[in-house]
This record gives C-alpha cells, sequence and structure tokens, in this order.
C-alpha cells in the first residue's frame, strides 16, 4: 500500500424539485474521481434479494433527505479507480445513531484523569486545525477498565473494517472449514500491508466468494454483540454506491479485549490472529506504533481514505510490553478520525494520543529492565615459589700450552 495523494472532493448540488405543496431540496453526492469498471466481478454471485437481506444486522444511511436501508442498495456493478493504491471509494453519509456502551464508568480516578487529558488533547487539536472528528477508546487489559473520548460516535473506516475480513477466516480455519496453508501471502499483504485486493482474494478462496466472507464477518459481528458497527464491503469493491463501512471505538476496542482473553477463537487460533495483526509492513507503522519505544510490541489495523466531507485515518490494536515485575503488560487503543482537512491532521494526531497513552501505560506498570548480573569473585591465585636454577659454574680458563722440552726462549732483539 502507498499512501495516496488526496483526493479531490466536491459537492454537486442538484436542483431544486417544486410542487404545488413546497420545496425540497435533493443534494447529490459525487465522488471526485470517476471509477472505471473493475474487474467486472462485484456482483453478490448467488445471492438472492431476499438472502441479501437475511443478515442479522440491518444498518440505515441517509441518502439525501431520505433514510434508506442499505440492503436496498443496488447490486455493486463497478468500484474505485485503483484498489491497488489502498484506501476506499467514497460512500453515503453515516447514519443518524450511536453506540450503546456505557463510556467511563468502570475506570479508576487515575484513569479517568488520562481521560480528561485525552478530551484535552482533542478539543484543542480540533480547534487548531480547524476541525476533526475524533474519537479514542483505551483499555486496560489487566484488570478490564476502559476509557474513551467518543467511543460511541459512528466512524468510517477506511481498511479497518478488513480486520473483521481476517477474523471470518480465523472462524473458517479453527472451525477446520479451511487452512491458512496456501494463503499467508494473500494474508500478509491483504491485513499487515493494508491491501484490499489481497483481502478480497483470501475471502474469495475462503469463501467461495468475496461477498459470502463479508456477510460471514457481519454475522460475527453481530453475534459478539457489535450493535452500531457494520461491515457494508471490502474496501474498494462496494460497488457504485456503497454504503459505510462503520465502526465505534468502543466496540472496536471490546473486539480487542475478547481476541487478548482468547474470547474469540481458541487460544492457539487467537495467539495466530495476533500475530498476523503483529507482522504489519513498516509502511503503515504511522498512527499507534510511530512513537513508541522499541519495548513496545504492536498488533494492528490501519485504515484511511479521503470521502466527500474530508480524510479519514484510523488504527486500532493491541499494545504489549514486559513491566517491571517482569510480567506481559498489554492495552488495546482505537483511535478513529474523520472530516479531516488533510491526510496529515489525521494521522499524525493519531500518533500524539498514542504516545499518550503509552507514557501512562508505562508510568503504571514500569518497564522491565533485565537484571545486571553482578561480576564473580575471581580466585586470588596462590603465590608460588620461583624455579629453583643450578648455580652457572664460572668458565673454566683454556689451559696455557708449556715450552716443549729442549726449547730455549727467543732473544729479544734491542733496537
Amino acid at each position: 500500500m502507498k499512501k495516496i495523494a488526496a483526493k479531490r472532493r466536491f459537492l454537486a448540488l442538484a436542483g431544486l424539485l417544486v410542487a404545488g405543496s413546497g420545496t425540497v431540496a435533493l443534494i447529490l453526492l459525487t465522488p471526485g474521481d470517476n471509477p472505471p469498471s473493475n474487474e467486472g466481478a462485484l456482483a453478490e454471485p448467488g445471492r438472492t434479494d431476499a438472502a441479501r437481506r437475511s443478515v442479522s444486522r440491518t444498518p440505515y444511511r441517509v441518502v439525501g433527505h431520505e433514510v434508506r436501508s442499505s440492503t436496498d442498495t443496488p447490486t455493486p456493478t463497478s468500484g474505485a479507480a485503483d484498489p491497488s493504491a489502498g484506501g476506499d471509494q467514497a460512500t453515503a453519509p453515516l447514519p443518524v445513531a450511536s453506540g450503546n456502551i456505557p463510556e467511563n464508568v468502570n475506570a479508576s480516578p487515575e484513569f479517568l484523569a488520562l481521560r480528561d487529558q485525552l478530551d484535552a488533547s482533542i478539543a484543542a487539536y480540533s480547534a487548531q486545525v480547524g476541525g476533526v472528528d475524533v474519537a479514542i477508546a483505551v483499555t486496560d487489559l489487566q484488570n478490564g477498565e476502559s476509557i474513551s473520548v467518543g467511543g460511541n460516535v459512528l466512524h468510517r473506516t477506511g481498511c479497518v473494517i478488513n480486520m473483521f475480513a481476517l477474523f471470518a477466516a480465523v472462524a473458517e480455519f479453527q472451525a477446520g472449514n479451511a487452512s491458512p496453508s496456501g494463503l499467508g501471502s494473500f494474508i500478509k499483504k491483504g491485513i499487515g500491508g493494508s491491501h484490499p485486493p489481497d483481502v478480497k482474494d483470501f475471502t474469495q478462496r475462503i469463501f467461495g466468494s468475496y461477498w459470502d466472507g463479508t456477510y460471514r464477518a457481519r454475522e460475527l459481528m453481530s453475534s459478539w454483540g457489535m450493535s452500531a458497527s457494520y461491515f457494508d464491503h471490502i474496501p474498494y469493491y462496494g460497488g457504485d454506491t456503497p454504503g459505510p463501512n462503520i465502526l465505534t471505538a468502543l466496540e472496536t476496542n471490546d473486539i480487542l479485549a475478547r481476541l487478548w482473553n482468547d474470547q474469540l477463537f481458541d487460544a492457539e487460533w487467537s495467539a495466530y490472529t495476533i500475530g498476523v495483526l503483529r507482522d504489519s509492513f513498516w509502511y503503515v507503522n504511522y498512527m499507534i506504533p510511530r512513537r513508541l519505544p522499541a519495548a513496545a510490541t504492536v498488533a494492528h489495523k490501519i485504515g484511511y481514505y479521503a470521502d466527500y466531507d474530508g480524510w479519514v485515518n484510523n488504527d486500532t490494536g493491541i499494545v504489549s510490553f514486559t513491566g517491571a515485575d517482569g510480567v506481559q503488560k498489554a492495552y488495546a487503543i482505537t483511535y478513529l478520525s474523520q472530516m479531516a482537512g488533510s491526510e496529515q491532521i489525521g494521522y499524525s494526531f493519531g500518533a500524539k494520543l498514542s504516545r499518550d497513552v503509552w507514557d501512562w501505560m508505562a508510568g503504571k506498570y514500569g518497564l522491565w529492565t533485565p537484571p545486571t548480573p553482578e561480576p564473580r569473585p575471581q580466585p586470588t591465585p596462590e603465590p608460588t615459589a620461583p624455579p629453583t636454577q643450578e648455580p652457572t659454574p664460572p668458565p673454566t680458563a683454556a689451559p696455557t700450552p708449556s715450552a716443549s722440552p729442549g726449547s730455549s726462549p727467543k732473544p729479544t732483539l734491542e733496537p
């Protein structure tokens, strides 16, 4: 996935319908880019209208002034221009609704102080940049305490929603209906690289149709109590008029806490899923992991794209580290932002808030420092006597030859 340049966004206002009883304004939203037909395989194969309506949750979206069920969306026929760039295509507006998880009810005073700090930071930043809709939820996975700001507000998701495509796949692996063998590269690039075509590919290989993979993810989300969140489509594969993919920070954090505690899958497949989320490409680590130290291990999923009303930049994940007591600690964090004037406004603030949460958690639990081993005392060597040396005998003088018998000394000559 490469970071995409900002899409041009505009609103085309289409006419006024004047009737005898009054005037009705119709707002037509049109994308900044005109996407060509994409792969020609976006229809929901083998799925009747009745079957499409049989999913356990039916969200609603606003079209002009009329509220329609998202299941009334026409059968998709085309997608966005370049799925390989990551992100998503522009979608219909969010419904006027919210989640219903009680906020900030089980948190300690110290944890609530962090919540107040985050709230103040969000308000100040929004005023500074001219407005951005930010939500954040943090769950301490040691004791289950959660805090949030805007935790029940609906947010567009970008590719964060594909985390639930992964969950649908893992459910099939655990049930023995499929195997990750042969799918590793698709899962790694689709999830770790935030690449929608590979998510489409692995869901299609597992379920026979990526739409069936989407339906299965919807069913799981509903069974897990995600009443406000909704998986409308794999990003870029929603057709001409897709409804929005929707998450709330609190519902997403609740799912991450269940994943960590082996409540979605058994221990083996929970570990597998967390491993996939940890195996992210370096170029998607610019929000939650960006400012964290090497002591942090991050399992996460990002999402981003430009919609009609601004940029969407999201990241959700589990941060783990070894506490001062030598025991693993972890917390779940979900950062959601939308309606930002630029891409940087959204993702840079996510990195900042992530570091604020890390500092609080590391301050609470401490960081493990390997003990420095004390040097072992070295035994003192016992003194040893120097080796005994034999005295060196004095040199023996060479004998002076004596005169031969009968010889006489030569006379000394006088000058």
